[in-house]
């Protein structure tokens, strides 16, 4: 029953996820595009297109199809899943719509707006309603964790920030003495683990996961095969700790028992960069007319609260190394630079910071509304120009400057592969919290692990941190 009442909330789910696509998608079409050119189309209402119940089961079926409602796996990876099927999903609508020549009874746009908006909204309502279902006890699952040491820790970690996958981890087993009857992060140590069985009955156990890398292959091949025999799910970490590839291949050699990665540079393929270009027009355009007018109201207050130009461009490192003026809202005084040779000189510590992280905590160059653009990054909005112009994209590695050369030196030609994004992993993964080389691997690993669904999770993650202003300075 339980099962029953999971699947039935997921569905319920994403028809709600398609009536609110729906509506920005009518939106678009009824409100927004006649303001720059006259549909071919009649004008129908909202009621009217909510009212086509054909729509949403297309959606609903190729998601099912994808087993999404039946499967426990993470936001990106789940994302990519969503896209996928909301891409089939367009492909059919358009397929019906074209071929049945019912172009005056539908609009196109709409359906094109429909597919672009569900890119981004569907995996949001995905992650909180799934976090809601799991608070409400729908989607919970108990899981037991064999192995209270850092992996153990770590999973369990993970499990928790990511709630929507609905695993609760109830606590550990663990063969080291001192480690029993203890707690981690308010999870405890039961027992060891050759006692599994008896947890499993007590605590109604379904899936357990063997975090103990540093058992071997032999014992954990073992293990996992005597836990396979008592529970419904089993997961095993394999000793491959700080390999976070996420384009890769499980290839399974039956009669050798083991098992290959191979491992995928998407970027290194032509067809993934142009998917990529074409996303970024896509969301770029579609975004375009609600974003001009947001920088129309911050222009004018930039200008009434502060002497100088509006517009502030600098040279930054671009694709293949060239260089390039990244638009951003001014949100220093003028003559800045001049002012922050001044202070690096007269002050050791704002030079040791600045020397550290590029940026200065206190900066007492930034305006009172610049400091606002900053902490919510409207500042960056004029980028959108850049993208559209092809220097940048929606997500890339950081747009280093021209100062930064030395710094990158080593990594200039692999960052500069693809061109730099308004976002990307170093601003949603503490933003200015974190070091400067640590912004540079995580430049290279976005470039090594780069994926639509890879993008999209960034873009996702970008709204929440600039929502919440985490790790703004």
């Amino acid at each position: 029953m339980k099962r029953v009442i999971q699947f039935i909330s997921l569905i319920a789910l994403d028809i709600a996820a398609y009536y609110v696509t729906l509506y920005g998608a009518w939106y678009v079409r009824e409100r927004v595009f006649p303001l720059f050119y006259t549909p071919l189309t009649p004008n129908y209402s909202f009621a009217y297109y909510a009212g086509l119940l054909w729509m949403p089961a297309i959606f609903i079926f190729f998601i099912a199809y994808s087993n999404i409602y039946t499967g426990r796996i993470p936001l990106w990876n789940e994302s990519k899943k969503l896209i996928h099927a909301n891409t089939l999903s367009f492909m059919v609508l358009m397929a019906v719509v074209t071929l049945g020549k019912a172009q005056g009874l539908v609009s196109r746009t709409v359906i094109l707006s429909l597919w672009i908006l569900s890119i981004f909204i569907f995996p949001v309502f995905h992650l909180y309603g799934k976090k809601l279902l799991f608070v409400l006890g729908i989607t919970k699952e108990k899981v037991l964790v064999l192995g209270a040491g850092k992996t153990g820790k770590l999973i369990s970690q993970w499990l928790e920030r990511e709630r929507h996958i609905g695993y609760e981890v109830l606590g550990y087993l663990d063969d080291k003495s001192d480690r029993i009857g203890t707690y981690i992060d308010g999870k405890k140590v039961f027992g060891q683990v050759r006692h599994y069985t008896r947890f499993i009955k007590e605590l109604q156990i379904n899936t357990i996961i063997i975090a103990m890398p540093s058992l071997g292959p032999d014992k954990i091949s073992s293990l996992a095969y005597e836990v396979q025999q008592k529970v419904k799910n089993t997961m095993i970490v394999p000793n491959l700790y700080g390999i976070a590839l996420l384009n890769t291949e499980l290839l399974h050699l039956f009669y050798e028992e083991i098992f290959l990665l191979k491992v995928k540079n998407n970027l290194k393929s032509m067809s993934n960069r142009i998917i990529k270009r074409a996303f970024d027009l896509l969301v770029g355009i579609v975004l375009l007319p609600f974003l001009l007018l947001l920088m129309a109201v911050i222009g004018i207050i930039t200008k009434l609260t502060s002497p100088g130009p509006v517009i502030y461009k600098q040279e930054r490192i671009g694709i293949g190394g060239r260089t390039f003026n990244c638009y951003k809202f001014r949100t220093m005084v003028q003559d800045s630079e001049r002012i922050l040779k001044e202070l690096l000189q007269s002050n050791r510590a704002m030079k040791d910071e600045w020397e550290r992280h590029w940026k200065l905590s206190n900066d007492p160059r930034i305006t009172r509304i610049g400091m606002f653009l900053r902490k919510t990054s409207l500042d960056e909005l004029p980028q959108i120009i850049n993208v559209l112009k092809g220097e940048m994209s929606l997500v890339g590695p950081r747009p280093y400057l021209k100062r930064e050369m030395y710094a990158i030196a080593n990594e200039i030609e692999d960052i500069t592969k693809v061109p730099p994004g308004i976002t990307g992993l170093w601003q949603v993964s503490g933003r200015s919290s974190t070091t400067y080389e640590h912004r540079i691997r995580l430049d290279i690993w976005y470039m090594m692990n780069w994926s639509l669904g890879l993008d999209l999770f960034i873009l996702l993650r970008t709204i929440k941190v600039v929502l919440f202003m985490k790790g703004v300075r």
